[in-house]
């Protein structure tokens, strides 16, 4: 990881602004190298998540993920964005997690471990009160080529994915 202003993590950090690099903010967006648009390249920013522990280990930075994680779902403008972002930044720091299980000696051999249960109530309780918008929503993930139900049908595969493929927190809806 770089020390410097071109590291958008450690202006996040800095600026308390954590929430904004998970929703990728427009100051704090990771472009992704793909055709299909997205509200954050959550790999890449994960990437420098990944950097930022391996140097710092900052012991009180997995709360202040988790934290942000909460509050971006809890007053971001966008609520259809943040619930998406944050169900991918779930699914894809599970999958780094099993990873680290399956490879402890890998690239995320040593990565943090925190809880998502938190993280993931909420998130549960925002899809089912979002559902309607969610089906409505064809941004990103839920544009016609991926979706016949707006961002709610990938954000399902997401959430059961995560329950039953990564052993992650349960988020999927009771109103599935």
């Amino acid at each position: 990881m770089t020390d410097n202003l071109d590291n958008v993590l450690l202006i996040a950090l800095a600026d308390r602004a954590l929430d904004k690099f998970i929703v990728g903010e427009h100051f704090y967006f990771q472009e992704a190298k793909v055709d299909t648009q997205e509200p954050q390249n959550v790999m890449a920013a994960f990437d420098l998540v990944l950097d930022y522990w391996k140097k710092t280990k900052d012991e009180t930075f997995p709360r202040k993920f988790a934290t942000a994680m909460l509050k971006a779902l809890g007053t971001y403008p966008d609520k259809n964005r943040a619930i998406n972002v944050v169900a991918v930044w779930i699914w894809y720091y599970r999958h780094c997690l099993a990873q680290k299980k399956s490879n402890p000696e890998g690239i995320y051999g040593d990565l943090f471990e925190m809880s998502t249960a938190g993280v993931a109530g909420a998130l549960k309780h925002e899809l089912e009160v979002n559902k309607d918008e969610l089906i409505n929503d064809t941004r990103w993930a839920g544009e016609s080529w991926n979706s016949k139900q707006g961002l709610w049908e990938p954000l399902m595969r997401v959430a059961v994915g995560v329950r039953d493929k990564l052993g992650g927190p349960d988020f999927v809806p009771d109103n599935l």
